[in-house]
């Protein structure tokens, strides 16, 4: 009974060990979400589009979603300059521009980064790690590597591909503006 047993627990171990001999382990923080913020343009956009066979308007419902107090109060102090700017990118588009799905979400793009931009919020891209303008490391990718392996201890490059590395989900801070939301969307 007791060869059974073992037998059993031995395949059991067997059938579910890693693959590659390095234990898997994955930790998963749960950060609970923060509730969106709605910002809502009133009244609605009305704007002559660019003419193409005969003159056309478009009326625009627009509201932002963001997810800080701060992000907030910064877009209604400054709602006037925003609402001056999305009036001015809205009368250089065509509507041909703003009736495919493409021509919209081209234009939540443009919107969300004009309005980031004025409350002061900018998007830049991710500076690559491997080199800067002259093949030499940048600082800021430089500052990112050194910020990663901080506090680590170092390794042989064999002990670091081999030791288990426990993976940490956290999903990345939206800042600023996150997203456009289209409340009506008329073209005549």
């Amino acid at each position: 009974m007791s060869l059974v047993v073992i037998i059993a627990a031995g395949a059991g171990w067997y059938f579910t060990r890693p693959k590659d001999g390095a234990a898997h382990v994955e930790e998963v923080k749960v950060v609970p979400a923060k509730p969106p913020i709605f910002v809502v343009f009133e009244p609605p956009f009305v704007v002559n589009l660019q003419r193409e066979s005969s003159d056309q308007y478009l009326q625009l419902g627009l509201t932002f979603k963001l997810f800080e107090v701060d992000i907030e109060k910064k877009i209604k102090d400054n709602q006037p300059e925003i609402r001056s700017k999305i009036l001015q990118l809205l009368t250089t588009k065509t509507a041909s521009e703003l009736l495919s799905a493409e021509g919209k979400t081209k234009l939540v793009k443009e919107i969300l980064t004009l309005g980031n931009a004025v409350i002061g919020v900018v998007d830049t891209p991710p500076v690559p790690a491997a080199a800067g303008a002259h093949g030499e490391a940048s600082p800021a990718a430089s500052a990112v590597s050194e910020a990663g392996t901080e506090n680590q201890p170092s390794q042989p490059a064999d002990a670091a591909a081999s030791a288990p590395k426990p993976a940490v989900k956290v999903a990345p801070e939206k800042k600023g503006i996150v997203d456009v939301l289209f409340t009506s969307f008329i073209i005549q």
